[in-house]
Parts: structure tokens; C-alpha cells; sequence
């Protein structure tokens, strides 16, 4: 995870000032600079925020697979307050899907 690292000191941020930012202690943040533990993609997506960059740069194993958001990804967007209006047919298909396969 060299990558937060690198954005974290580009920022002159602490390991501790950067914990602050999700709850937790400068030893979390060391240990998933070393890689040893991957945050939840909430975690990951508040500290990419905070740095201001994608959350794919800091943590590739959150590069999205698909052009196309899920409907958790499109529910987390919604709960930030982003407006999600482009996604409405999305969204429609989805719960259809859900409601057909009972999900």
C-alpha cells in the first residue's frame, strides 16, 4: 500500500493526523500502509477523500470492474447525498431483477 503512503506524505500529513480522519490510531494507519490490514471501501473511500484522490489510487483492489455501479454503490452514493437521478433505470432493472430472483 505504498500508495497512501506516498499521498499522505505529499499532503505532510502524520500517520495520526490521517487516522483521525476515519476513528482510528496511528498504528491502523501504519498497518495498512505495510498492507497488513485492506479498510472496509467506506474507510478507503474517506481517506481517498480527505487525500483528494480516486480511491483506486490508494487501493487497487477497489477498481471497479464494471462501467456500470451497482445497486450498493449506487445506495452508498445516495447516502453521501449525491443525486443519483442518472442511475433511476438502473436502479428500476436492478429491483426488478431482485424482485424476480427474490435477492
Amino acid at each position: 500500500m505504498g500508495n497512501l503512503r506516498d499521498e499522505r506524505i505529499m499532503k505532510q500529513l502524520s500517520q495520526r493526523e490521517l487516522g483521525e480522519v476515519i476513528g482510528k490510531d496511528q498504528k491502523y494507519i501504519s498497518e495498512v500502509e505495510f498492507g497488513r490490514i485492506i479498510p472496509c471501501f467506506q474507510k478507503a473511500d474517506t481517506l481517498a477523500r480527505f487525500l483528494e484522490v480516486p480511491v483506486e489510487r490508494i487501493f487497487p483492489c477497489f477498481t471497479r470492474t464494471s462501467r456500470f455501479p451497482g445497486y450498493k454503490d449506487i445506495m452508498y452514493l445516495y447516502s453521501l447525498g449525491y443525486d443519483i437521478g442518472v442511475y433511476e433505470n438502473v436502479l428500476r432493472e436492478l429491483t426488478t431483477k431482485e424482485a424476480q430472483y427474490d435477492l
